[in-house]
């Protein structure tokens, strides 16, 4: 170190930098262009640079007490208080543009429409600037320079063909484009300077990009000094009406661009559907919502997950047949990025992720299918299904949860022969039982069965066959129409048949057997009483379908 270096922190090196932008600055606004603003446009503008200041100062600060501070106050971060503020203040612009737009109804048309394209850009800008769409998108980057150029252009004309008085507005609109313009350039432009700058000995690194959010500042308040002097000379007494949009447009803007932090928790709270999921990769499903239709499913997830396992996680939906077991319609889906203001670096985001299946108009009715999710995790050059390692939820295997399930609905089928009421929710229409069988083979009996009220019950249905001489029971239990539509899926008008295939033992006997059938609840093994077409009750519950001739081998 040389006898004429100077010392001094990087930090406190760039708070005076800092200071020489915005000193002079500041006192010719707040000389020559505050005293013609409106009341109201006095107080929002300095709202803004106040607001600012408290900005730079906690941003710029050396070492952060705390971490979560470094983070959440850090200018070069997104998502957090400067990105926000940033956002919401160029909705500000935006929106004394476009109220200036609307009450200049003395000026020409043109000149409304200008002001009118500087409120949509600028509105577009907020939006960008909260969710940095441009950094993914080229076009968009170049779109944007050659609309800054375009109303750089307008300005200029503007500020030729303006009355002296309305000049300096124009002026304070391409300064605070200029500023912005100039501090992109110089993040660009200069390198991280370290140790030394000049005669200067540094205490730690010198990071430009705080330097540059602080032209970016600096210039869109500028601006929205502008836009305000624009609108005070559009209308000088200005409606309540426009008053309260001015200043309520910046609460609106933040909770419009924060919503995805509030939003799902407060859905998940009101309509979703609670779950307790959690899989291998950290991702955790807190609840979701489920609706459905003959040609699509739709769903929304609630996941939780911290911000890094979150990124690289992905969703798969599939409707799965309950008989086969084989999925009939899927979708696989990243997990969508989601830019909110975190609450601190590690904060478990409930997030809101949208997923739509559609269904193949093929798909057979009257069958039942699960509505299924798993979690994977891009790996790159695979897609890694994660285990459940915690569920609420029944199953399909350790990756797979069982979300729903459902059952497309049929046409009823017009004729239908009743032959026995099972609590007046359940009809059993005409069996067509053969007259004999032989032992060794299978007995062939079909079943028709029509829904009155939907089922929900778990019900069984059971088919004796007893010998007339010996008094030997053969008992078979089955679900009646199979494993393809369990009865708690039966809804009202249902009508369906299902063709039973029964083995029959080789060493039966032979001889007379009486049939008889009827449906007892899965859960209490209690038998659902059931009456004739005439209501009179059947003994023991019990249907009698007829006889039966056994035949030998």
């Amino acid at each position: 170190m040389h006898n004429t270096d100077i010392a001094i922190s990087a930090g406190a090196l760039m708070r005076i930098l800092v200071l020489l932008l915005y000193a002079p600055i500041c006192y010719v606004v707040l000389r020559r262009l505050f005293p013609r603003l409106s009341l109201g446009g006095r107080f929002l503008a300095i709202s803004m640079l106040a607001a600012q200041i408290v900005i730079l100062i906690v941003g710029l600060e050396d070492s952060p007490r705390w971490e979560l501070k470094g983070w959440l106050w850090h200018l070069d971060q997104e998502w957090n208080i400067p990105s926000t503020f940033a956002s919401m203040q160029l909705a500000l612009v935006s929106g004394a543009s476009l109220a200036a737009a609307l009450l200049a109804r003395a000026y020409h048309r043109r000149y409304r429409l200008f002001v009118a394209a500087i409120g949509l850009f600028f509105l577009f800008l907020a939006w960008d600037e909260y969710f940095t769409l441009h950094e993914t998108d080229l076009v968009l980057e170049t779109a944007y320079i050659v609309a800054g150029i375009a109303i750089a252009g307008m300005a200029l004309l503007a500020t030729a063909r303006s009355p002296r008085r309305a000049r300096l507005w124009y002026i304070g609109l391409l300064a605070g484009m200029a500023l912005n313009v100039m501090g992109a350039m110089m993040v660009d432009a200069l390198p991280q300077m370290c140790r030394r700058l000049g005669s200067i000995q540094l205490e730690g690194c010198l990071y430009f990009y705080n330097l540059e959010e602080s032209f970016e500042f600096l210039g869109v308040w500028l601006m929205l000094v502008a836009a305000l002097g624009i609108l005070a000379e559009a209308a000088p007494k200005l409606p309540r009406l426009i008053y309260l949009f001015v200043f309520v447009l910046p609460v609106c803007w933040i909770l419009l661009v924060t919503n995805d932090v509030w939003r799902p928790r407060l859905e998940l709270r009101l309509n979703a559907q609670p779950a307790a999921i959690a899989f291998e990769s950290g991702v955790n499903l807190l609840g979701y919502t489920l609706d459905w239709n003959r040609h699509k499913i739709h769903i929304w997830l609630y996941p939780s997950a911290w911000r890094s396992h979150y990124e690289r996680a992905g969703f798969s939906v599939h409707l799965v047949d309950q008989a086969s077991g084989k999925s009939v319609a899927s979708r696989d889906r990243h997990a969508l990025p989601q830019f909110h203001l975190l609450l601190a670096p590690g904060f478990t985001h409930v997030y809101r992720q949208r997923i739509v299946v559609k269904i193949p108009p093929e798909s057979p009715a009257n069958r039942a299918y699960w509505i299924t999710l798993s979690v994977w995790r891009d790996e790159g050059d695979e897609f890694v299904s994660q285990k459940v390692i915690e569920s609420d939820h029944h199953q399909l295997n350790e990756t797979q949860i069982v979300l729903d399930e459902l059952v497309f609905r049929a046409p009823s089928a017009d004729v239908f022969l009743p032959l026995a009421e099972f609590d007046d929710a359940y009809t059993l229409g005409m069996v067509d039982l053969p007259e004999s069988a032989r032992s060794g083979t299978a007995l062939s009996v079909s079943f028709t069965w029509r829904a009155n009220a939907a089922a929900g019950d778990e019900l069984v249905q059971f088919l004796h066959l007893g010998h007339v001489g010996s008094g030997e029971w053969q008992v078979l239990d089955r679900q009646p129409l199979g494993a393809r539509l369990p009865t708690r899926l039966w809804y009202a008008g249902l009508t369906e048949n299902e063709t039973w295939e029964v083995p029959l033992p080789p060493d039966l006997a032979t001889g007379q057997y009486q049939v008889f059938t009827g449906l007892y609840r899965l859960g209490d093994k209690e038998r659902i009483p059931v009456s004739d077409v005439n209501g009179a009750p059947y003994a023991d519950a019990r249907v009698p379908l007829g006889s039966l001739m056994i035949e030998g081998v």
